[in-house]
């Protein structure tokens, strides 16, 4: 029987390594947190200024830069989060006193994840004391780094939330996100759970590597539909010696960033001299995710899934969504499935599970899954400034 406890109402605030936009989505979140007592009741996409966004590229890792220049633009992210989720409130039609929580997942420049004695670190900026203060909601942010205290990666957080939403009693489901990074939550059947636990890892490129090629090749923000690599050829020794980078022969829990497939590596491709085409060079470009995609299937995971809930903007890419497929149907047929087969915007997804983390904060349930990120054990996430108390809290 559910409880009576009426529902949080909770704003999930997120900005991927692809920084496009800020995306904001207004959550019910009933208890217990499940696929039923979660609905998205609004959803903003909250685009970056161009100059502000292109200075958030220019201090990702490994991009020098100074401390000071990371300040300021802490704080200037901090406000534009602020101003996605009061543009949020504005639209729907629901005010502040109305709101229980916001739920920031910052804007990632930096994740480094630990490595043999190295400790891992991470940095997500837009402090959540400036969108507490601005919005006069209580924030929760800060997610990642509680779990590399325990030797986690850090990443991916998303899974517990996954795991809430889309565990099914007999069926093996993976949620696989393509976003600037491709990751994927591969959930168990609820009957097998007690043999074999939840995992997720980054496969490794999304729509980073893509992204950058096109803008750099083609002055376009993407390839939208995969519109020219669908008329080019893949070069295939090419494909192969990226296809030989270190990360996929790591086992899970891994994760990755741009920092190893974004602006850099597509700044080393185009200075190869035995570079291909522009077209071919996206073309290959698009077929290396695919690949390193259906691998990860193929080779990291327990068992192929039944089903597989693809979401995030490189679901928006046909050619890629075809050349996924088709690495897939070579050695399993596990049904394709959306987002919206079970009710939620694939736009507003992210946003939705970092509103879900937030409330799982506050109730002071563990938000990462250690047998995903690695960690030594579970743990509650998070910071909270609540201006909203007589002298605020952080921590």
């Amino acid at each position: 029987m559910r409880s009576k406890t009426p529902p949080d109402l909770i704003i999930g605030l997120m900005s991927g390594t692809s920084v496009d936009a800020i995306d904001a989505a207004l959550v019910e979140i009933g208890s217990p947190i499940d696929v039923s007592s979660v609905r998205i009741l609004a959803h903003h996409r909250h685009p970056w200024p161009g100059k502000l966004r292109q200075e958030i590229l220019s201090v990702m890792a490994p991009a020098p830069c100074s401390a000071d220049r990371i300040a300021l633009l802490d704080m200037r992210v901090a406000r534009e989060f602020a101003s996605a989720a009061e543009n949020l409130l504005q639209n729907s039609g629901y005010r502040a006193r109305q709101i229980t929580a916001i739920g920031s997942h910052g804007q990632t420049i930096a994740h480094v994840p630990p490595l043999g004695r190295r400790i891992g670190s991470t940095l997500q900026i837009g402090d959540v004391s400036v969108i507490a203060a601005l919005t006069g909601i209580a924030t929760v942010g800060d997610f990642r780094p509680a779990d590399m205290a325990f030797g986690g990666q850090g990443a991916p957080l998303v899974p517990a939330v996954d795991a809430l939403l889309f565990a099914d009693p007999e069926r093996t489901r993976c949620v696989h996100n393509i976003g600037g990074i491709s990751n994927l939550t591969w959930l168990p059947a609820k009957s097998r759970r007690r043999q074999l636990p939840p995992m997720a890892f980054d496969t490794g490129p999304g729509n980073c590597l893509m992204d950058s090629l096109a803008q750099r090749l083609f002055q376009i923000p993407c390839d939208l539909g995969g519109r020219i690599a669908s008329t080019g050829r893949i070069d295939e020794p090419l494909l192969a010696r990226l296809m030989q980078n270190r990360y996929f022969q790591k086992q899970p829990p891994k994760s990755t960033g741009r920092e190893m497939f974004g602006a850099a590596l597509a700044d080393q491709l185009l200075a190869r001299a035995d570079r291909p085409s522009s077209i071919d060079l996206l073309a290959t470009a698009t077929e290396f995710t695919a690949r390193t995609i259906a691998d990860a299937y193929r080779k990291l995971l327990p068992t192929v899934p039944d089903e597989i809930i693809f979401c995030g903007g490189g679901v928006e890419n046909k050619f890629l969504m075809a050349r996924i497929s088709h690495h897939l149907n070579m050695f399993a047929r596990p049904e394709l499935r959306t987002m919206e087969s079970f009710g939620i915007t694939n736009a507003a997804r992210e946003a939705m599970c970092f509103a879900v983390l937030a409330a799982m904060t506050l109730r002071g349930m563990a938000g990462n899954l250690p047998s995903c990120t690695g960690a030594s054990q579970a743990a509650i996430l998070g910071v909270i400034s609540d201006p909203r108390r007589r002298n605020g809290s952080r921590g």
